[in-house]
This record gives C-alpha cells, sequence and structure tokens, in this order.
C-alpha cells in the first residue's frame, strides 16, 4: 500500500522443515495450492519509453556517498508519457544485473534491461508493460483485484502479492519475464491478520533452489504488540514469524541474502517530517531466536535525502563478493510524488 506524500540461515530453516521439495509434496500439504499453465494469450507486452534521469543521494552535500552502513552508487529518476507507467511495487534484478522486474498496484508488470557503467546504474532500456493474470488467463480486473505489492522470484516462479483481495499468486518466469499463472498459495492464519488496506507488503524467498520457493511474507501494519503480522509458507505449512516493527515505520519489502541475512525496507510520512527510509538487517544466525526479531539498523534517512514512498527492494551478489541494494518507490500515479530507482553497496 502506498502513502500520498508531497548460507546458514537457509541450512537452518531447512532442518526445521520449512522447505518445498517439489510440486507433487506441495500440493499435498499445502491446501489450495493448485497449478495452471499455458493459459496466457500469446501477446507481447507493450513498449514504453521511460526517461531515466541521475538524481543525487544529499542534493545538500553532493560528496555524501555514505550514510550508515550503505554506500550510494547511482540514483535515477524514471517519468514515461504512458498513463501506466508508475506504482511499481516490488523489484527483481538478475544476479548479472542485466534483466528487472517489477509490478505496480494497476496489476501490470515491468521488465526492463539495466545499463550499468562500471558498477554504477546509469540507465533502463527496453522497458516493456504487461498485464498479471488471472487462472482464466485474462487480465485482473479492479482495483481489489489488481493491487499488487511486492515481488520474489525463486524456484522457477514469480510470486506476487496484492493486498485488499489478500492472496499470494505465483506465475512461470523466464529470461527476465512474468508468463501464465501457475498458482495461488494459502496463507493460513496470517490472512486473518491482515486489515482490508493493510496487505502483504514485503514477499522474500528463503536462500534455495527449491520449487516452489518457501516464502517469508510480512504484513503493513503492526498489530497492538508491535510485532509486524508475518510468517513462513511452505510445504510443511505456515509458520508465525514474530518480526518487531517500529513506529513510525511501516515495512514495505524484504530480501535475504545468499548468505541468509534478511534485510528490511521500512517507510514513514508524517505531514510533518515528510517521507522518511530506514533499512534494517537481521543476522541470519538469530532468525530461529524465540521472540521477536529486531535486527540492526543499516541506513535511517529523511526527506533531506532523494527518497520518495520506497517500496520495493532487490539484492544483487557479485563474484567478487560485493553486495548490492536497489530500492524502487512507488510514486501512486501523483504529479507530487517520483519514481526513483537508487543503487547503494552494502558497505561491512
Amino acid at each position: 500500500m502506498g502513502e500520498r506524500v508531497p548460507e546458514k540461515a537457509g541450512r537452518q530453516f531447512w532442518r526445521a522443515g520449512f522447505f518445498f521439495v517439489g510440486l507433487g509434496l506441495a500440493a499435498a500439504f499445502y491446501g489450495g495450492f493448485t497449478l495452471f499453465a499455458g493459459n496466457m494469450p500469446e501477446e507481447e507486452a507493450a513498449a514504453l519509453s521511460v526517461t531515466a534521469s541521475p538524481v543525487l543521494w544529499n542534493p545538500d552535500d553532493w560528496e555524501e556517498k555514505q550514510t550508515g552502513k550503505l554506500r550510494f552508487i547511482a540514483g535515477l529518476e524514471l517519468s514515461s508519457d504512458n498513463p501506466d507507467f508508475g506504482g511499481l511495487s516490488g523489484l527483481w534484478i538478475s544476479p548479472d544485473g542485466t534483466a528487472l522486474l517489477a509490478v505496480t498496484d494497476q496489476g501490470n508488470w515491468l521488465s526492463a534491461r539495466p545499463v550499468h557503467t562500471g558498477i554504477a546504474l546509469s540507465a533502463l532500456e527496453a522497458v516493456h508493460l504487461a498485464p498479471l493474470r488471472g487462472p482464466d488467463g485474462q487480465p485482473l480486473d479492479g482495483k481489489a483485484m489488481q493491487d499488487a505489492e511486492s515481488l520474489a522470484l525463486g524456484g522457477g516462479l514469480a510470486c506476487v502479492s496484492f493486498e485488499r483481495v489478500h492472496r499470494i499468486s505465483c506465475y512461470t518466469h523466464e529470461e527476465g519475464t512474468i508468463g501464465p499463472y501457475a498458482a495461488d498459495i494459502g496463507l493460513g492464519a496470517l490472512k486473518e491478520a491482515l486489515p482490508s488496506n493493510g496487505g502483504i507488503e514485503a514477499l522474500a524467498v528463503l536462500p534455495g533452489k527449491e520449487t516452489p520457493p518457501a516464502l517469508l511474507a510480512i504484513g503493513e501494519k503492526a498489530g497492538e504488540d508491535g510485532l509486524m503480522p508475518a510468517a513462513f509458507l511452505s510445504a510443511a505449512g505456515v509458520k508465525t514469524a514474530a518480526i518487531r516493527g517500529k513506529d513510525p515505520f511501516s515495512i514495505t519489502d524484504a530480501a535475504f541474502t545468499a548468505k541468509g541475512d534478511l534485510i528490511l525496507v521500512e517507510r514513514r510520512y508524517s505531514p510533518l517530517s515528510g517521507v522518511g527510509l530506514r533499512l534494517r538487517r537481521i543476522k541470519a544466525s538469530t532468525l530461529n531466536e524465540e521472540g521477536p526479531l529486531t535486527g540492526e539498523e543499516l541506513l535511517n534517512a529523511g526527506q533531506s535525502y532523494t527518497i520518495d514512498n520506497m517500496e520495493g527492494l532487490a539484492i544483487r551478489e557479485t563474484a567478487q563478493g560485493r553486495t548490492f541494494l536497489y530500492l524502487i518507490s512507488d510514486d501512486n500515479f501523483s504529479a507530487a510524488q517520483r519514481t526513483l530507482l537508487l543503487q547503494f553497496e552494502l558497505i561491512e
């Protein structure tokens, strides 16, 4: 939901039984996991003309590159004359940095080819937009069904969470495209904890190559106990997760590093203080601990920095051991907001 504003942990989870061991077992253990295939009409995604303008991290201090434990590498403000461009939530970038996917809260998916100059993101090319589809192969109909909020890829599937009609739908995925509808994943008790317009904002695939993937799903709004509604979803069932929220922030996305650390993106907004961005890391070694998980703060930035309604996170790790974080913002299709794509490097 957007706000309108001016290797170790994986092994631990697998030993605990939170993994899929194949579609057959998933169907046997996971109620509601029904497969469909080949039902999307042959149709090329529509090409978009998108302008990518470089932005500074701190307009008041051009030399500032490192904030918290993140080093700013590059940033782009994206714009297009196409009225369907915008509302981007959820983000994925291929390990080699040559393919990008995002989803929109109007029921579309967007693909692009990122261009890097050296290590720095410098442009987007070959941008296309196409509708997400339902089990009948038709585009999703109406805002209640179209409101996509997060995207996670694994095991040959692209899984998308939706709010209003709370669900996680998975699609086939190949070479930087989203294909036919494949399955809906049952949410169990997690669904009852999600308010009408406060659904699953963050969706992350646990490290591994299982098909379908094991997921961590996190709701947007903390309960009265200060905990975010969250659960691990797997063939073994739905296991509640305890993640501590921190007012006035709301979690908007999450992703795992290859080592199994969980990175959380959080947003805040108020008319007085404006928009804010926070990133947290929950170490792999603590993910199985009892009690609410809090983690360490990596970044805390206010509106003096180049941020907006940041809603999507992708992590790309290189063979040289460098970890890059990409963040994208949801402009809510508002002229008062921007679509930003920011690239950082995690500094240890």
